[in-house]
């Protein structure tokens, strides 16, 4: 069995000559009897003799050299020594024809050729020295023809061999072969002497017994062969099975892999040159190796036929199917074969792969010539299949256990990317863009429910341009096509095969599959989200669990979005209605002014488009200011200017100062005169700019369909927009310098005067430690402080206390906050109380007494300067850095906590530390870490850190000298981003060094 099967196509070739070479030497042994001129046969001899030989014959040996090893040669050696040279030709002829070959020979022609091989070389064995030993003595007849028979019988056997087999294989197994040939066929040929003397001397009887004698012999020792062979075969199929198993078991839990080992593995066993190897896939069949006379093919994925073909009977059954010969067996078959092949195979082994009750797969070989496998082959073949389906099982299990783990990564990555998204018009987009790059899908399509229409509408799209949905509208009505038919039923629908769906809307060239499911809140409908694929068979169970996962979560996303929008848009519109007036006044800039004009109506009237016209006095025409709706190409007409003549209703409105309806507003007009950068309107509604009885402009509100009609309340709230900017843009005219100005001395005299007298206008003078600080803003005042101070009674006396803070704004706004933080919290930590109860206090106060939505991040500690130790509290802001004398390491010093302002009954996290000798406390504002240079590199905690390794044995003053100098030279000329502030506090390393 575990001979090698690599003759290929060269078998017919050598059949041809091997029954060719036999044949004649056939013929040749036949012309000797001729030649020798004597009777045919001797009566008397030729039955006995015959039948013995039949028995003999009968009883051959198969060994591992694949020859008939029988004792045969003992009768016909004895039989020549006693009998007709005719008679002993006749038998050797014909007990080489009837020679038993078992499942040696694999087709009738190999048959026949074996056996005229074996013929003529047992005739021409003895034939060729028949002539030359008549006058011999009996022993001297007897070791010519054994030797001329041994040389010539053995000879053809190995000439045969060599032409079928190859030389390699044929020195392998004669090698082996060489003692049962010696010890079976050549050592007792001997005994032909005996048995001829017996013929002659010895009654019948004897003779018999002694025949008996030898069948029974031959006999002991087929058994005995048959017996040393299976043990053999055994243990080498054991051992060949057993490092198969050792391969699989090691090999690497994929399953392609895996497959491709199998493959291997069984060619050690069996013929491979025709393998299958295929894993069922639902309704699916796929093959992973196809190896078609001995020339791999690439894997094929085919649709199993209902309930036909041997393949879907061992699906079905779980059980083996041996083919010896489809020609003979085709109408036993258990089910008929499917394929369609100009050489169909003659025989074939198909064994299933199993777990349990699941059939997995299947594995099959195949041959052209009939009885080219046997059952030795169906269980070799099982006990690989055994253990290639335990083995494939688990791979497939690990396989979709970890495709499932990197879908759930892939799905919470776009869930938090999705949900990090709160405008619907960008939303969908990445939704459907993110979903086909994740899973690689052909196509994704989102469909919206508008309930008031109750339709679908196509939201977003990989094939946004599709020109199907451009005819539609993008408008779906309910119940047509797949994602119709989903939104009705609120049931997902996977179609495989959209040839056999008649609900398939064709909107893409070449979709083979779809799949859609529904997007739902609770029982609200939200949506459809359809994937599609331009393979049949694309989707399968993991496909629907993707897409209903994503679905859930979009469904989350529209809703979390719509919410936050629409509470958005609520909140803008009514705190735009009691607040635009002060929104005017905030403002200072002509530009943010006229920006305000058009951007409050499009939010509070609902119009498309607005337009702010300007009369410019000095030139005595009207230009186009600013501009809301507009494209980009469009916005670059703002400048456009015309005069009173070439629109003459603007005339009208400056001279009387009244609005204008849609039917009164001729914007050709301003088109013709290039003072409009488009000719397409819609309902228009013209307001003048009136101020102290002059008109500055006119502000052009249009609404996008031409039958839409301006109500009172909306022509209302224009009025007063109009009116509100009018009286800004006069104000900001007359005092733009002016303002600018007082505002400019106003930040640089007072606000920064506050903010220095609230500053500690110097440091606490500790014996044993040394401190320092540095504060720099971005503008003329800024939002950063910090504060020491000292205990005289209370849990904390004799310790000093410290913050440094920053504010969220810069300026004026932060100014403010700051002095208001500063006063609070140091009033809620003077007497004393836990570092996170104090800030506790100062919290609840800011919330209290601050409406600016401003909030402060501050680090706020109290240091025992005897012991050293720090009981600290960290609001929100940068974790400061502390130095260790003893070991160089640098610990950032952190407790949970929020920034100050932001809620009202925010708890604090606090720590405690002791400041050992030479230990160095850095106390920093993110304008410090965050300052960048040219190439918006920032400056880094990690730089801060190596600033403060160099320089921890100086003291503070140097210390802080060299942090900003370094700082100040990575940022260059640029001007400072944020207000920065650094405390240093180390304590000596020796308590008498000077402070």
């Amino acid at each position: 069995m575990l001979a090698s099967f690599d003759r290929g196509t060269r078998l017919s070739k050598h059949r041809m000559v091997a029954l060719s070479w036999a044949t004649m030497l056939f013929l040749l042994a036949s012309a000797s009897i001729i030649w020798q001129g004597l009777p045919i046969f001797n009566s008397a001899t030729l039955p006995v003799a015959g039948a013995l030989l039949l028995l003999l014959d009968g009883l051959a040996v198969r060994d591992r050299s694949n020859q008939p090893l029988s004792l045969s040669g003992i009768v016909l050696l004895a039989v020549a020594l006693i009998s007709t040279p005719s008679t002993t030709l006749v038998l050797a002829a014909a007990s080489g024809l009837c020679i038993r070959l078992g499942r040696l020979a694999r087709s009738r022609y190999e048959e026949w050729g074996r056996r005229a091989l074996e013929s003529g070389a047992r005739t021409l064995g003895i034939a060729i020295v028949l002539p030359f030993i008549n006058e011999l003595g009996l022993w001297s007849k007897l070791i010519i023809l054994i030797v001329s028979y041994i040389v010539v019988v053995q000879g053809a056997r190995l000439i045969f061999a060599l032409l079928w087999d190859g030389k390699q294989i044929t020195m392998g197994t004669w090698q082996v072969s060489a003692p049962n040939i010696f010890s079976i066929e050549i050592l007792p040929l001997p005994l032909a002497a005996i048995g001829a003397q017996m013929a002659e001397d010895f009654p019948f009887s004897l003779v018999a017994i002694s025949a008996a004698g030898l069948v029974g012999s031959a006999w002991m020792v087929q058994r005995a062969s048959r017996s040393l062979g299976l043990q053999r075969r055994t243990v080498a199929e054991l051992g060949q099975i057993n490092a198969i198993s050792r391969a699989i078991i090691r090999a690497e839990l994929d399953v392609d892999s895996l497959c491709q080992l199998v493959y291997g593995e069984a060619s050690k066993v069996v013929d491979t040159s025709n393998f299958r190897l295929g894993l069922f896939e639902g309704r699916f069949f796929e093959l992973k190796v196809r190896v078609q006379d001995g020339h791999h093919e690439p894997p094929l994925r085919v649709e199993l036929p209902n309930d036909r073909g041997i393949v879907s009977w061992i699906r079905r059954t779980g059980r083996s199917l041996l083919v010896e010969d489809f020609a003979t067996e085709m109408d036993r078959l258990p089910a008929q074969p499917t394929y369609q092949a100009e050489y169909p195979p003659r025989s074939g082994v198909y064994i299933p792969l199993m777990t349990g009750d699941e059939v997995l797969g299947t594995i099959s070989i195949q041959s052209s010539e009939p009885r080219a496998f046997d059952t030795d082959d169906l269980r070799l073949l099982s006990l690989i299949a055994d253990q290639a389906a335990v083995a494939i099982d688990k791979a497939r299990a690990y396989s979709a256990a970890r495709r499932r783990a990197a879908q759930l990564a892939t799905i919470g990555e776009v869930s938090r990317q999705v949900t990090a998204i709160l405008d619907l018009d960008r939303l969908l987009p990445s939704v459907v863009h993110r979903i086909r790059v994740s899973f690689g899908y052909s196509q994704v399509h989102l469909f919206t429910f508008d309930e008031l229409h109750q339709q679908l509408f196509f939201r977003a799209s990989t094939a946004s341009d599709s020109p199907f949905w451009q005819r539609q509208g993008k408008r779906l009505p309910l119940g047509l096509g797949i994602v119709g038919h989903v939104a009705v039923t609120g049931e997902p629908m996977l179609v495989n095969d959209v040839r056999e769906e008649p609900r398939f809307l064709p909107d893409q060239h070449g979709i083979a599959a779809e799949l859609a499911v529904p997007m739902r809140v609770g029982q609200q409908l939200l949506g459809v989200l359809d994937v599609q694929s331009e393979s049949y068979g694309a989707f399968d169970e993991n496909d629907f669990f993707v897409v209903q996962t994503l679905a859930d979560q979009i469904a989350i996303a529209i809703d979390s979005a719509s919410v936050f929008q629409s509470q958005q848009e609520e909140a803008w519109v009514l705190n735009a209605l009691l607040q635009s007036a002060e929104n005017f006044a905030w403002v200072s800039e002509i530009s943010e002014m006229l920006y305000l004009s058009v951007r409050l109506p499009a939010l509070l009237v609902g119009c498309e488009r607005a337009l702010c016209l300007l009369w410019q006095r000095e030139s005595n025409r009207w230009i186009l200011a600013e501009g809301w709706g507009l494209t980009n190409e469009q916005r670059q007409s703002i400048g456009a200017s015309a005069t009173d003549e070439q629109v003459p209703w603007l005339e009208r409105m400056r001279s009387e100062g009244e609005s204008f309806a849609a039917e009164l507003v001729d914007l050709e007009q301003l088109s013709s005169a290039g003072l409009v950068p488009y000719s397409s309107y819609g309902a228009v509604l013209a307001q003048p700019l009136n101020s102290r009885g002059a008109t500055l402009g006119v502000l052009l509100l249009e609404q996008c369909g031409h039958d839409e009609t301006w109500l009172p309340r909306q022509i209302t709230i224009a009025a007063g927009i109009a009116g509100q900017a009018a009286a800004a843009i006069e104000s900001a005219l007359l005092a733009q310098i002016e303002a600018a100005r007082q505002h400019i001395e106003q930040e640089i005299s007072v606000a920064r005067e506050i903010q220095m007298s609230l500053l500690p206008s110097r440091l606490p003078q500790l014996e044993g430690w040394d401190s320092g600080a540095h504060w720099n803003l971005a503008r003329q005042v800024g939002g950063d402080f910090y504060d020491f101070w000292s205990f005289r009674s209370g849990p904390s006396a004799g310790e000093m206390g410290f913050v440094i803070a920053d504010v969220s704004d810069k300026g004026v706004p932060a100014a403010l906050f700051m002095a208001l933080s500063r006063s609070l919290v140091r009033g809620a930590a003077l007497d004393g109380s836990p570092p996170s109860q104090a800030i506790e206090r100062a919290n609840r106060w800011i919330m209290r007494d601050s409406q600016s939505y401003m909030f402060v991040t501050l680090f706020y500690g109290i240091i025992n300067p005897v012991t050293g130790r720090l009981r600290y509290t960290c609001a929100g802001h940068n974790p400061p850095l502390l130095y260790r004398a003893a070991t160089g390491q640098i610990e950032q010093l952190r407790t949970p906590g929020i920034a100050l302002g932001v809620i009202d009954d925010a708890v604090l996290g606090e720590a405690e530390t002791i400041i050992e000798l030479g230990d160095v406390l850095v106390c920093y504002t993110d304008g410090v870490t965050e300052a960048v240079d040219s190439t918006m590199d920032e400056w880094g905690v990690p730089r801060l850190m190596e600033t403060i390794h160099q320089t921890a044995h100086s003291d503070a003053a140097t210390m802080l000298h060299t942090i900003s100098s370094r700082l100040a030279a990575h940022t260059g000329d640029l001007p400072a981003f944020d207000d920065l502030t650094l405390v240093v506090i180390k304590r000596l390393a020796d308590a008498n060094q000077p402070v």
